[in-house]
């Protein structure tokens, strides 16, 4: 019960903050990775229902909240994919 009250906190915090941000910039989906991604329902579920309390306005409350498909791999791999677009975009303006 202490576990899953703290994941329920968690998911009200993350809720709260990806509502936030949905607002502002229009997301339409939010894409959670890491280790926190591979939580599963024990935070999802909650993370969903919290949404609903947060994503109030009309654009934002078919706001998707899904696990990164790469699980722990996503940032690295999101880094690794600036990083070249960065360095074509670099030797591109010097040719």
């Amino acid at each position: 019960p202490v576990a899953v009250a703290s994941f329920e906190r968690a998911a009200q915090a993350l809720a709260a903050g990806i509502a936030a941000t949905a607002t502002l910039v229009e997301i339409d989906i939010a894409v959670v990775g890491g280790g926190v991604g591979k939580a599963g329902d024990v935070l999802f579920a909650p993370l969903r229902k919290a949404l609903t309390d947060y994503a109030t306005l009309s654009f934002v409350q078919r706001l998707a909240v899904v696990p990164a498909q790469m699980g722990t791999d996503a940032g690295l791999v999101g880094a690794a994919a600036a990083a070249l677009t960065r360095t074509a975009d670099v030797t591109a303006a010097h040719v």
